[in-house]
């Protein structure tokens, strides 16, 4: 039978596969004419869709003409970028401003005494604690000088020390801002014997030089009033010279600065019950109190004139109120209590009755004395009951020593040192506690420290029998967290974050703690909420007053426990973890402690401190020395006075000091002259409150001002024009270049005569040829501001032009390009242009010609994916007619082969055919 084996017949001998192929080859041409077709329209859409991103890139070029952000560009300039350097929005308010940079942000730094090694030895043989804290927990301050004179402040400028030898100085106090920086200025003048003091509420300065030539006297320079705000105007007497009150309350005094800064802690509803001497009554209502005077305003009109009057103390360091009901002898005494929980009373000073009959009750101190802390803050806020202590000094001689007047802690060190005991009082080395020391030099005795009345040696904890010469009472808790505290205040100025926690507790039951709901500001709104959520739980500030503590009152089977639910909430309340043990309180603190094991070396402290988490970076430092060359570095995390911290050894006498003191950067804005300017001080050594719309970032410090320039950026805009210009100028090049004839090589472009370009390019011109109607301005077309259609139908810009019409008439450039007038459908509440100018016009023809579902050259692309995908179609089609024409042609060949066959077959057969032959013979 015939075959085809390997495309050849095997009878006929014919490459059947090539002449099938060769066949078809000629069938197959229309398919290469609709791929070549295909291959155009793919061209032509590579090519549109090139002119579509540069007709974006134009349209990004033209945006920032329709609106103002490009003309309200802004250049800013600083006369010294070693000093400042400056940056402006859009936003930015012309104009020159002065600054003078007094100093800049650092951040504190504590350096121990050095150890011998940092791997090797243990520093703390026994073990120990470490304790870190953040916030107001020393005992001292340094006063801002505006919180002086009721809140009216010092005025700044410069005064005339003249010592007793007749010597003078001037002393500049233009850049003061708090009370060191004062004595600071005044101890360092030069050509004086002067030492400036604080005394209890004002200044004390003391002549050195031991003559009596004249007075020691400090006067006004020129016409200022800077001594007299320092109340150092006063005559002196001796050596001495004693400033009047400068630190005392006035109605205008905030509540958040009573208190040593725990304000008051007012309530919803009464917070204060006044009862008269005649039995009678009435509350006051202080939720809307925001200063000492609304606290006074509000007392004296719920009394509504009965008799009851309240007033800024003699003292003017706290409130007293006064019943001067007449009608003796009365049945009842003065007498003020709290109401719903709110402790208004105790924090005004005022809770209490009238206990010597003077129809008076109140007098405590709501302020400490400058530079100093209240007594009655201490130990968490239990105070310290003031009477007489004995001091025993180590020559065995004993001095008994009132302290009962002290409400300040400064008052109680005055009160010793003065008391001439053999000892001088201080503040211990952390700063957050007492430290008395023997300087009589004698050993024939101990150092003894007792109580006579009252409990204050014990309460300000140096009761006890010292073998060396030192008492130091460790840390004595001072409060600064109370319910009235703020939470943005906390964590170093960081605030809390605004997020959920949940508590279980001891029952094993769970809350979730919301404080994302927008009215959580102080610590009570915080315990108010953890208090709602029904758990077997009391949240309240803890005892030391450094935190919140959160009581188990459930059957104790489980511990405590506080999780996070997002965000760091629970973190930064101090209250994330959980309780020692079932049935234990969980004590939050903002007091960080760091465990110190016996056999820790140097190297292992710092890492333990490092591990905490507490905001405090510690590293080894090797100073070179011979001996003991390893100190421990402590570095806070956070610049500027908020990152301040105490840092308490716990008596494993590391040495530590302060190597760098934390500080906020000051900076005096607005005048050359420093009394003048205005004082501002930032945390960060960047402002960009001062001018609206400018950020200046502070490089250095400056004894002279630098000038910061804000002006219109004309370079800016110059620049957008011309980038606009230039890209206008590459689409219509590109579109050229496409729809383009060469007469000579008969080169035809790409899109030759599509009129899709012939539109985009028409629609181009004639929004950039065109006069604006809707302009009322002087200007109304491009060509009159220097941009025009020039030769070779290029955009072109006269820069020099250009610069002149912004010079002689900015605003209606401006509205040449950014003008917009719209009205809105009232039936469908659309907005659209009902005027424009030409940068919003252009922006609009843009969108129309870009626009990714309907722009017109979208829909060209479209219309080219239609024919593309017809070709494709068709190509399809034709190959399927090619497959059933090769399969017909192989039929075809293959049943030729079987004919041939067939023949050749026969044609043997005939060959091989013998004729039949008869035998004719007869038997």
């Amino acid at each position: 039978m015939g075959q085809i084996t390997s495309g050849v017949g095997l009878i006929s001998g014919i490459n059947t596969a090539d002449l099938i192929d060769q066949l078809l080859s000629i069938e197959a041409r229309p398919i290469q004419l609709v791929r070549n077709r295909n291959a155009v329209l793919g061209s032509q859409q590579i090519a549109f869709q090139s002119i579509n991103a540069q007709l974006l890139s134009l349209k990004l070029s033209a945006s920032g003409f329709s609106d103002d952000n490009t003309f309200d560009t802004k250049a800013a300039t600083s006369s010294n970028e070693s000093v400042l350097t400056v940056s402006a929005s859009s936003s930015a308010v012309p104009g020159s401003y002065d600054f003078n940079v007094d100093r800049l942000v650092t951040t504190q730094q504590v350096i121990t005494d050095g150890f011998a090694d940092q791997d090797i030895n243990a520093v703390a043989p026994g073990g120990g604690t470490l304790t870190f804290e953040f916030g107001k927990a020393k005992l001292d301050e340094n006063t801002e000088l505006s919180r002086l004179n009721g809140g009216a402040g010092v005025k700044r400028g410069s005064i005339r020390v003249t010592d007793r030898s007749g010597s003078s100085a001037t002393v500049d106090l233009s850049g003061a801002l708090t009370v060191d920086d004062v004595l600071e200025s005044i101890n360092n003048a030069s050509g004086i014997s002067v030492t400036a003091s604080v005394d209890g509420d004002g200044f004390k300065l003391t002549d050195t030089s031991g003559a009596s030539v004249t007075s020691l006297a400090v006067t006004e320079v020129g016409t200022g009033t800077t001594a007299s705000s320092l109340g150092l105007t006063t005559a002196s007497v001796g050596d001495t010279l004693t400033g009047s009150q400068i630190n005392y309350l006035s109605a205008d005094t905030d509540l958040s600065l009573l208190n040593d800064g725990d304000g008051v802690r007012q309530v919803t509803g009464n917070d204060i019950r006044i009862s008269r001497q005649d039995g009678s009554s009435f509350d006051i209502d202080l939720d809307d109190a925001v200063t000492l005077g609304d606290v006074i305003d509000a007392i004296n009109t719920a009394d509504a004139g009965v008799g009851v009057t309240a007033s800024i103390n003699a003292d003017q360091t706290g409130i007293d109120i006064v019943d001067t009901t007449v009608g003796f002898p009365f049945p009842s005494t003065l007498s003020v209590t709290a109401l719903n929980g709110s402790g208004a009373a105790e924090d005004l000073g005022v809770l209490g009755t009238d206990g010597d009959g003077d129809g008076t009750v109140g007098g405590t101190r709501l302020i400490a004395t400058i530079n100093s802390k209240l007594v009655k803050n201490l130990n968490g806020g239990s105070g310290a009951t003031l009477g007489s202590i004995s001091i025993t000094n180590r020559t065995g001689a004993a001095q008994a020593i009132d302290l009962s007047s002290a409400q300040s802690v400064s008052e109680v060190l005055s009160l010793i040192n003065d008391a001439g005991a053999g000892v001088t009082a201080s503040l211990n080395n952390a700063g957050n506690g007492l430290l008395l020391r023997d300087t009589t030099g004698a050993t024939a005795s101990d150092l003894i420290v007792a109580d006579v009345s009252g409990t204050g040696a014990a309460d300000l904890g140096l009761a006890g029998t010292y073998s060396a010469n030192e008492a130091d009472s460790g840390n004595l808790q001072l409060r600064y967290v109370s319910e009235a505290t703020r939470l943005a205040a906390l964590n170093g100025g960081k605030g809390v974050a605004s997020g959920k926690f949940k508590i279980t507790d001891s029952n094993g039951d769970s809350a979730t703690v919301d404080l994302t709901q927008g009215n959580e500001v102080t610590i009570q709104d915080v315990l108010n909420e953890i208090n709602s959520r029904g758990l077997l739980i009391n949240a309240r500030v803890n005892d030391n007053g450094d935190g919140i503590l959160i009581e188990d009152t459930g059957p104790g089977l489980l511990a405590l426990k506080v999780e996070e639910e997002g965000a760091n909430t629970a973190r930064d309340l101090g209250l994330l973890g959980e309780a020692a043990n079932a049935g234990d309180d969980l004590v939050g603190s903002f007091e960080r402690t760091v465990t110190i094991d016996t056999d820790d070396t140097l190297q292992d402290v710092a890492q333990a401190i490092n591990d905490a988490g507490i905001g405090v970076t510690a590293t080894i430092i090797n100073d070179g020395s011979v001996s003991n060359p390893f100190r421990l570095s402590l570095i806070s995390e956070q610049e500027g006075k908020s990152g301040a911290y105490v840092f308490d050894d716990g008596g494993l006498d590391f040495g530590a000091t302060a190597l760098v003191e934390a500080q906020d950067a000051v900076v005096f804005f607005g005048s050359q002259d420093k009394a003048k300017a205005i004082a501002i001080t930032s945390p960060t050594n960047s402002l960009s409150t001062v001018i609206p719309g400018a950020t200046v970032s502070l490089t250095g410090t400056s004894s002279s001002p630098v000038k910061v320039t804000i002006t219109r950026d004309d370079s800016a805009i110059i620049d957008a024009v011309s980038g606009f210009v230039s890209r206008f100028n590459d689409v219509t090049g590109t579109l050229d270049k496409f729809d383009s004839y060469d007469v000579e090589t008969e080169e035809r472009g790409l899109l030759l005569g599509d009129p899709t370009i012939a539109r985009v390019r028409s629609s181009l011109f004639r929004v950039v040829n065109n006069r604006n109607s809707d302009l009322t301005g002087r200007y109304s077309t491009l060509s009159q501001i220097g941009i025009k259609v020039g030769s070779g139908a290029k955009l072109s810009f006269d820069e020099t032009k250009f610069r002149a019409a912004l010079e002689t008439d900015f605003d209606a450039v401006q509205a040449l390009f950014t003008f917009k007038e719209t009205a809105t459908d009232e039936d469908t509440g659309e907005i659209s242009v009902t005027a424009a100018g030409i940068g919003v016009k252009i922006e609009e023809l843009l969108d129309n010609l870009t626009d990714s579902v309907d722009g017109l050259l979208q829909s060209r692309l479209n219309s080219l994916d239609d024919l593309i995908a017809l070709g494709d179609d068709r190509i399809e089609q034709l190959n399927l007619l090619l497959d059933n024409r090769r399969t017909k042609l192989e039929f075809d060949f293959l049943a030729m082969e079987r004919a041939l066959a067939q023949l050749q077959s026969q044609s043997s057969a005939l060959a091989n055919f013998q004729p039949l032959t008869f035998n004719n013979s007869s038997n």
